[in-house]
This record gives structure tokens, C-alpha cells and sequence, in this order.
């Protein structure tokens, strides 16, 4: 499934099923224990603006930009090239 543009602030959606085989699942867990705020797989939201590619709990964390919310964060040219050495 190829990203979604948002026309409302020029961000791009990520379907999370695309890059989880290249997030640690560590992350997931380490971020619930953390901040006590358990991770459905079947809500996160992944965007791609500016550069940075951010992945969050819901779209309504994404909406408010809540920052306890934004499980992490990624510069977009750094997870290209991990993707990239995986494929090829």
C-alpha cells in the first residue's frame, strides 16, 4: 500500500504493517513501561513530514501533538537506508 498524503498539513501516512519489521519490538515495551500506556498495534499511527518519520499511539496524539504520545521518532534518510539494506 503506497502513503497517504493528509492534504490538511502536507504529512504523509504510513501504513505501520510496512515498516515494523524494521522497528525493534523493544521499543513497544520499553515505551509502555516507561509512560504506563499500553501500544495496540491496530492504532498507531506512522507520518512522514519534514523529513522525520514519527511514529504514535493513535491519531488522536497526533492530532494534539502530544509529545508523551510519540512512541519515536526517526530521521526519514536513516530509515530509508536501514530498509534499503535489508532489501538489497
Amino acid at each position: 500500500m503506497a502513503p497517504a498524503p493528509d492534504a490538511r498539513r502536507g504529512l504523509v501516512v504510513i501504513d505501520f504493517k510496512e515498516i515494523q519489521p524494521y522497528i525493534p519490538g523493544f521499543i513497544f515495551n520499553e515505551y509502555g513501561q516507561l509512560t504506563g500506556n499500553y501500544v495496540h498495534y491496530d492504532k498507531i499511527l506512522c507520518v512522514s513530514e519534514k523529513g522525520r518519520i514519527q511514529i504514535w499511539l493513535d491519531r488522536e496524539s497526533y492530532d494534539v501533538q502530544d509529545a508523551e504520545k510519540l512512541i519515536c521518532d526517526y530521521d526519514e534518510q536513516v530509515l530509508r537506508g536501514i530498509i534499503a539494506s535489508q532489501i538489497g
